[in-house]
């Protein structure tokens, strides 16, 4: 199955977010009580949402941390994915008996 679009970064969806409501990074770093340097990763792509991070993004935003860890869970997989493709085009599926 060839894609012929990038994975999305739950970064980006992020910083749509806070620019849509007017939040700098660094206000939202301060009101979620984490590093600005750590939402700027986030929203640059280097870093991943993590459960904890989940967590008070869904808090803030009044959203499940669930959503945020279905964004990264379908970033991670959609990379995977691009990068063992060969991998997996080689595997046999299991025929059971």
């Amino acid at each position: 199955m060839r894609r012929d679009f990038q994975p999305v970064h739950p970064g980006v969806i992020l910083r749509e977010i806070i620019e849509e409501l007017g939040i700098s990074q660094a206000r939202l770093a301060h009101d979620i009580a984490i590093s600005p340097m750590r939402i700027s990763y986030i929203i640059k792509g280097s870093r991943p949402i993590t459960g904890d991070i989940a967590l008070r993004l869904g808090k803030y935003f009044r959203q499940s941390p669930q959503f945020w860890m279905n964004l990264q869970s379908n970033f991670d997989i959609q990379t995977a994915h691009e990068r063992i493709r060969k991998s997996l085009n080689r595997i046999q599926q299991c025929v059971a008996g």
